[in-house]
């Protein structure tokens, strides 16, 4: 009996240890929010991405967190709603580095990497007006929600962070081999049909990913034949001789990355070198969401607001273009402090710069909308045409890109010691296109003779 009490005190004080480190170093903590074996702390390449982090890549990782400030409150403040781990914010620095304009070789784009399938079944818009992958609210709210999935599918965070950069269907193969391995390491496995019978499952579905059901049977399997939880190392360990790792390299580093970035954001180092650490502080955003009806221009709003374009438009990278849709209700991200007075001086009836104009014998849809620099669909939508027929002096509504410059011909009424040559110089355009719209042969002009000239003008 006294010997149970000695063994039962000395394993409450070993648990009250590990509990106490855990609860008092940042990185375990950060593993524990992530499913992590605290094990993993000792990882050598994690470590040596982290020595390359805080040694080479300080002040750039202090530059990122500065361009990001007015994003990280708004994927600050959605992850505190969803009440998942808060290092969930690192995929989004690992897969973007919180840049809403990244956009990937496969065609992701936004903050969060989205492919347009995934994105669309998470609830994201794109059309010819908005791909919503860019905007950083709606964006981070599909990318939780897809995490969130992952997690309940894998039963790790960790795991649904792997299947977030390589897919569920590869971290469970990945989880279903490693375990199987693991199990006969301590049974006898070279005659066992069952275990022949769901490595057959698993080679099936690696030369055809149609058959993930008969995957997951063997993922469900695996987990009866070894229960223990499997610890990341197992799943990140390089197997010798095999063509096929249990995970691709590119989400091992990606994994190591995330973790690597959170070490680094945790150090004393970079909080006493970096005495503004964005990730520490509120989920206040600077910015607010407000309803703008169809077709508002963001040039308008620049005006009256009193903001510099570049600025509103860095805001609104989710617009395609410079307005909202022209055939819906649609919304813009302002700077909050000039929320009272958008409220006070917007006006619906001037939401859009709009021009008026005449369909010209040899016009089409696709060549207008080339001259104004937009999608032909656009014209269509604004103009409600169920086809791209038009007629001669047809008149179309042209929605106007800020500061887009769009052709406009002149009169020009020829001076004594003008050329074609200084004439074309003045007016941005080219000898051979005044030449063709006056129907000229030679370079010969004469005083006071009229001459027609392709120009441009900028809308503002």
């Amino acid at each position: 009996m006294k010997y149970i009490l000695i063994f039962i005190l000395f394993i409450t004080n070993i648990y009250a240890f590990v509990t106490t480190n855990i609860t008092k170093n940042p990185n375990l903590i950060a593993l524990n929010y992530l499913d992590i074996n605290p094990s993993f702390i000792k990882d050598k390449n994690t470590n040596h991405l982290f020595n390359i982090y805080s040694k080479r890549k300080k002040r750039y990782f202090l530059n990122i967190l500065k361009n990001a400030s007015s994003y990280i409150p708004l994927i600050k403040k959605e992850i505190n709603k969803a009440q998942i781990p808060s290092n969930i914010i690192f995929v989004a620095m690992a897969e973007s580095y919180f840049s809403s304009t990244a956009k990937s070789n496969k065609k992701a784009i936004g903050l969060w990497q989205f492919m347009p399938d995934t994105a669309k079944r998470f609830g994201l818009k794109i059309n010819t007006y908005i791909d919503e992958r860019r905007d950083p609210i709606k964006s981070t709210i599909a990318a939780i929600k897809y995490l969130s999935l992952l997690k309940k599918q894998t039963g790790k965070w960790y795991l649904a962070i792997m299947a977030y950069n390589c897919g569920e269907a590869r971290v469970v193969e990945a989880v279903t081999r490693a375990k199987l391995d693991l199990y006969c390491k301590s049974h006898k496995c070279r005659k066992s049909k069952q275990i022949k019978k769901l490595r057959t499952l698993i080679k099936e579905y690696q030369k055809d990913h149609r058959k993930f059901s008969k995957l997951y049977y063997a993922f469900k399997e695996s987990n009866k034949l070894y229960p223990k939880n499997l610890k990341l190392e197992n799943l990140l360990r390089v197997q010798k001789g095999l063509k096929r790792q249990y995970l691709p390299k590119e989400t091992r580093k990606y994994i190591r990355k995330i973790i690597a970035m959170n070490f680094l954001l945790n150090s004393d180092n970079f909080v006493k070198y970096n005495n503004h650490y964005l990730l520490n502080r509120g989920s206040v955003s600077n910015l607010i969401k407000v309803n703008v009806p169809a077709g508002t221009s963001l040039g308008y709003i620049s005006k009256f607001l009193n903001i510099d374009y570049s600025i509103l438009r860095k805001t609104n990278l989710h617009l395609k273009y410079g307005f909202t849709p022209p055939n819906e209700d649609s919304y813009i991200y302002i700077p909050y402090n000039k929320l009272a007075l958008f409220r006070m001086q917007f006006n619906n009836k001037n939401i859009a710069k709009k021009i008026i104009y005449k369909v010209k014998t040899g016009d089409s849809l696709n060549k207008i909308a080339k001259n104004f620099k937009i999608n032909y669909k656009i014209i269509k939508d604004f103009n409600h045409l169920k086809t791209s027929l038009l007629r001669v002096n047809q008149t179309l509504v042209i929605p106007i890109r800020h500061n887009i410059k769009i052709p406009k011909i002149i009169t020009y009424r020829v001076k004594k010691g003008d050329s074609l040559n200084k004439i074309a110089r003045i007016y941005h355009t080219k000898i051979k296109k005044i030449q063709k719209l006056n129907n000229l042969t030679n370079y010969i002009i004469h005083p006071n003779q009229k001459l027609s000239i392709p120009t441009y003008i900028t809308m503002r």
